[in-house]
């Protein structure tokens, strides 16, 4: 049974008062020296599981998880417990028995949730974890440390994705014949032309309904928004030759002037653009550029819908693969996208950017009208409208996935289009914020879709 921490039982001494972390009554200094929380873990918790019957319908059962194995983690500074591997979906918080260490015998309390009442904490009794709880650990003369706890569960199951009931509807974004939507520090941005006029927007990325239209202090060409890219804290855009950037959307600056069919992305403190039959770096914000290592079969280089990703080796630290992805010219009669390759960080100087075509895999990515690409933890996930040349398909058919950096892609079932969607064939837009959402902004209805793809992540 939970015991209430009445104020007529003190422990420590008569004279002690709630304070701050280890804060004595005398003076306000802290002092970590006392005690601490220098343990927890968690004992068996119930989870809920969810099965196909037989007959194909869904059902669930109950099942013991043995949650001692989950790793909690003590921030003595910003005294913080938490745990990095939430715990699997299905998991009840709510009612948890948990074990806990403190330093010098320190007498451990937990607040109510509904009020400022203490409770002692006992090994025997459960607590609700459903929310983060304010712990406290006392020493021998009433000082006290508090804690805020917090269980980690996932809210979405393993290898499953679903798009937020919640969606917005701005037709301002649907007046956009053409769009591109990148997101940096905690907002959403989408660029694009109504009629002549570049139009930008933002909006916070918890506020899916929250566009606000941005006023740029310089003029925009028409390309302008296929260039829109996020690196290190700033907005980059390529425009009449000239490469801006932007902390906020609204004041830009000239960095330098480069000629690029495409400014395709940036990582590891580069920014990368494509030319004709060349991919260009630059490692000062945009300022001076210079050829990159090309390998044969330039002219089968990406010049629109160009992205870049990056992703660092398991193994050796410092090491990464970049992947170029993008489409020809509807002029060409291609049957698949265009996917180039480069390993960097080792002591190889023979390495080059390299083509993924026929040669690598027969399975290749999906050549789609305004195709859009995206990094979901180690994978790749393209989107697009109707197909393009030799590459036969409906717009908006179908999800496509590489586990392998670009070299092979798959069609995805995982994945499936939100209830009602509408959109332009040719103007829509797709990003990944921070917080692994995946945002879907549609030309014409002006829609805009967001999911979560912790399922999707925790599925690695």
């Amino acid at each position: 049974m939970k015991r209430k921490l009445l104020s007529s039982v003190l422990l420590f001494s008569a004279v002690f008062v709630f304070t701050s972390c280890l804060k004595s009554n005398d003076d306000d200094q802290t002092n970590y020296a006392d005690t601490a929380i220098t343990a927890f873990s968690l004992n068996t918790l119930k989870q809920t599981k969810h099965v196909k019957t037989k007959a194909g319908k869904d059902s669930t059962y109950q099942d013991k998880l043995t949650a001692s194995g989950y790793k909690f983690y003590i921030d003595q500074l910003k005294h913080e417990i938490y745990n990095v591997d939430s715990l699997p979906y299905g998991t009840d918080a709510r009612k948890v028995l948990c074990t806990i260490s403190a330093k010098n015998g320190g007498t451990v309390v937990y607040k109510s949730l509904t009020s400022d009442t203490l409770h002692y904490y006992t090994t025997k009794d459960s607590v609700d974890f459903s929310k983060p709880r304010e712990f406290r650990v006392y020493n021998r003369e009433g000082a006290y440390c508090s804690y805020k706890v917090t269980v980690n569960v996932r809210k979405v199951a393993e290898g499953v994705f679903a798009w937020h009931r919640v969606s917005a509807q701005d037709a301002r974004l649907g007046a956009l014949t053409a769009m591109k939507a990148v997101a940096l520090n905690s907002k959403v941005y989408v660029m694009g032309n109504e009629g002549s006029t570049v139009k930008l927007y933002a909006t916070a990325d918890n506020n899916i309904a929250g566009w606000q239209q941005l006023a740029p202090n310089v003029t925009l060409d028409g390309q302008a928004y296929a260039n829109l890219m996020a690196l290190n804290g700033y907005l980059y855009t390529y425009s009449n030759g000239r490469v801006l950037r932007s902390q906020d959307g609204i004041t830009w600056e000239h960095r330098g002037n480069v000629a690029l069919k495409q400014l395709a992305g940036g990582y590891n403190n580069i920014i990368y653009g494509v030319t004709e039959g060349s991919v260009l770096l630059s490692e000062d914000g945009g300022t001076t550029w210079k050829s990159d290592a090309m390998g044969a079969e330039t002219g089968y280089l990406p010049t629109q819908n160009v992205r870049l990703f990056g992703f660092d080796s398991k193994v050796n630290a410092g090491v990464y693969n970049l992947v170029l992805t993008g489409i020809r010219p509807s002029n060409y009669v291609d049957d698949s996208g265009m996917v180039w390759g480069r390993l960097l960080g080792t002591n190889d100087n023979t390495q080059t950017w390299n083509y993924y075509g026929q040669g690598f895999s027969p399975y290749q990515t999906p050549r789609l009208t305004n195709l859009q690409v995206v990094k979901v933890g180690s994978q790749l996930l393209a989107f697009g409208g109707v197909g393009l040349g030799g590459y036969k398909a409906k717009a908006f058919a179908q999800f496509h996935y590489s586990v392998d950096k670009g070299v092979t892609w798959r069609k995805n079932d995982s994945y499936s289009l939100p209830k009602n969607f509408e959109s332009d064939a040719t103007s829509f837009a797709m990003t990944v914020d921070e917080h692994h959402n995946l945002w879907l902004i549609a030309g014409k209805s002006g829609r805009v879709w967001k999911g979560n793809l912790a399922g999707m992540l925790a599925k690695e």
